[in-house]
């Protein structure tokens, strides 16, 4: 979680100052009239973030298909894939 909280002024008055900082530290907090308005990361904290949400968004996913028996073991899996491969070798001759 962010551990600075600045002003739009201070950020502004230093963007390129602050901009290397966040390079090595968490988020920062920038407030306007007192009240958060935006929260301003590095880009590769940005990227990590996202990557980290999809992974759980996966999870969260197979998890509700697991609950809805939407799943199938590893040998069922394996199973239909010999059978494609089978069908399509087949196939070619």
């Amino acid at each position: 979680m962010p551990t600075d909280i600045i002003s739009l002024t201070e950020f502004k008055n230093d963007a390129s100052g602050w901009i290397e900082r966040l390079q090595h530290q968490p988020p920062v907090v920038l407030t306007q009239n007192g009240r958060g308005k935006a929260v301003v990361q590095s880009y590769e904290s940005y990227r990590q973030m996202q990557l980290e949400l999809a992974l759980l968004k996966r999870l969260s996913l197979a998890q509700a298909d697991l609950k809805a028996g939407r799943a199938k073991t590893t040998e069922e899996v394996f199973d239909q894939a010999r059978k494609r491969l089978t069908k399509r070798l087949a196939d070619r001759v």
